[in-house]
C-alpha cells in the first residue's frame, strides 16, 4: 500500500510541478520588464531548492569517496552518536523556529522555550519505567494480534509518551505571566515534544546509521508535535472554564491524542497491519489539517492581536521548505561518509521519491495562515467535534 500511495503522490507532485513550471512560462510572456523579471525574490524558490539538489548531487558525485572512510568500528560508533545528535538537534530546531515564528503577537522569550525543550528532553527517560510498570501489572506485550497490539499501542505507547512529553508544559502552567496567550499553550506543548523527539531521533538515526533521517524529521517528529498539540489545545479550552469545571476537556485531548498515537504506530508495528502500513501516512495527511486548524484558531484568539503586524504566508513556506531540503541534503551526505557514495546517490535519489512529495505538502500546508481577530469563543469549535460540550456551562 505504501508504494502504491508514493507512485499516487508523485504523480500528483509532477502535476503540480508542470503547472508551476507553466505559470512560470506564462509570468514570463507577460512580463514587459525583463530586468524585473530576473531577479532573485522572484525566482527563489527555483534557485535555492534546485541549487541545493544541484549541489548536493555533486558532493556525492565527485566529492565523497567511493568507500566510507570510516572503517574502524570505533570510529564509525563515535561518527554515529555525535553526528547522529547533531542531526537530530537539526531537526527538532528546524521545527521550533517555525514554531516560534508564528508566534507574531506576543513572542516568547527563547529561554523560556529552551527551558521546556530540555525538560521535554529529561523526562523522556522515564518512559522506560513507566512503561515497564504499565505492561507488568495489565500484562502487556505485543503479540501479533489485531486488539491486543491495538491496545498496546495506545496504552503501552501513546498514553505513556503522551504523559511523559506534557509534563514540561504542566510545570509552565504554574507560570500564568508566560502561558499568557491561547497558541502559547500549542507552542510550549509542542516544544516539549520536540524535546522528547529529540532523544527518541537521536536513538533511531543512530540505530538505521543515518537511513531514517527524512522519517523522523518529516513524519515521526510531525506527528510528535501534532499529538502533543491536541492536549495543549484542551488545556486552552479548560482554562477558560469555571474552576474545576474544565476537566474533562483536559482528560478528552488527552485521551484523543493517546488514540491518535496508538493509530499512527500500530499500523507500523503489527505484523498483519503493517500490510497496510500506507494507513499510518494519510492518518498523518489528515492530522496535520487537524493540527493546522488548531494552530489558526489560537493564533486568531490571541488577546495581543495587533492589525498593524503584517503576516506573510510566503515567508513561512520558503523558510520550510529550505530547511526541510536542506536536511534531506544533508542525510545523503552522512549516508555517504558511513557508507561510501554509491549508497548515497540511491539514497538520495531514493528519498526524493519517498519524501518530495510530503516536503511540499508539509511547507504549503503550514503557511496558508488566515490570521483574523477572533474572540476566543472560536478555539472551542475544533475541540468540541470530538469532546462533548460541558452541560450547564455557557459559550465563552
Amino acid at each position: 500500500m505504501w508504494k502504491i500511495l508514493t507512485v499516487i503522490f508523485n504523480v500528483v507532485g509532477l502535476v503540480l510541478l508542470f503547472q508551476f513550471l507553466r505559470f512560470k512560462w506564462r509570468d514570463y510572456q507577460q512580463s514587459n520588464h525583463l530586468a524585473s523579471y530576473w531577479t532573485f525574490k522572484r525566482h527563489k524558490y527555483i534557485l535555492t531548492l534546485g541549487g541545493l539538489l544541484a549541489i548536493t548531487m555533486f558532493l556525492i558525485e565527485y566529492v565523497l569517496p567511493g568507500v566510507s572512510p570510516l572503517q574502524d568500528q570505533a570510529k564509525r560508533l563515535s561518527f554515529g552518536i555525535w553526528l547522529g545528535g547533531l542531526t537530530s538537534l537539526g531537526i527538532s530546531l528546524t521545527w521550533a523556529v517555525y514554531l516560534w515564528k508564528l508566534d507574531v503577537f506576543e513572542p516568547e522569550k527563547w529561554y523560556h522555550l529552551l527551558l521546556v525543550f530540555m525538560s521535554g528532553c529529561a523526562t523522556t527517560f522515564l518512559v522506560f519505567p513507566i512503561a515497564g510498570f504499565i505492561n507488568q501489572q495489565l500484562g502487556f506485550q505485543l503479540n501479533d494480534g489485531l486488539i491486543n497490539d491495538f491496545l498496546y499501542c495506545t496504552i503501552g505507547i501513546g498514553m505513556v509518551e503522551e504523559f511523559v512529553k506534557i509534563l514540561p508544559f504542566l510545570i509552565l502552567l504554574r507560570f500564568k505571566n508566560i502561558v499568557n496567550e491561547p497558541y502559547d499553550f500549542l507552542l510550549y506543548a509542542c516544544i516539549s515534544a520536540l524535546g522528547f523527539a529529540f532523544i527518541e531521533n537521536t536513538l533511531y538515526i543512530q540505530k538505521t546509521s543515518f537511513y531514517a533521517v527524512n522519517g523522523r524529521a518529516l513524519m515521526s517528529t510531525v506527528a510528535h508535535m501534532t499529538f502533543s498539540a491536541v492536549i495543549g489545545y484542551s488545556f486552552m479550552i479548560a482554562s477558560h472554564r469555571k474552576p474545576g469545571k474544565g476537566w474533562y476537556y483536559i482528560l478528552g485531548g488527552f485521551l484523543l491524542a493517546s488514540l491518535m498515537h496508538g493509530f499512527y504506530d500500530f499500523w507500523l508495528i503489527n505484523p498483519v497491519a503493517r500490510q497496510l502500513s500506507g494507513l499510518s501516512y494519510l492518518f498523518l495527511i489528515l492530522t496535520i489539517h487537524y493540527w493546522f486548524t488548531l494552530k489558526n484558531r489560537a493564533i486568531s484568539a490571541s488577546y495581543f492581536f495587533d492589525r498593524k503586524i503584517r503576516w506573510v504566508n510566503d515567508r513561512l513556506r520558503y523558510y520550510l521548505l529550505t530547511w526541510l531540503v536542506v536536511i534531506l541534503s544533508i542525510s545523503a551526505l552522512l549516508i555517504g561518509v558511513f557508507h561510501g557514495a554509491n549508497k548515497a546517490q540511491t539514497y538520495f535519489s531514493g528519498q526524493i521519491y519517498a519524501y518530495g512529495f510530503l516536503i511540499y505538502y508539509l511547507g504549503l500546508s503550514f503557511s496558508r495562515f488566515k490570521i483574523a481577530p477572533k474572540a476566543a469563543a472560536v478555539c472551542q469549535i475544533v475541540i468540541e467535534k470530538t469532546i462533548p460540550k460541558e452541560q450547564g456551562i455557557g459559550e465563552i
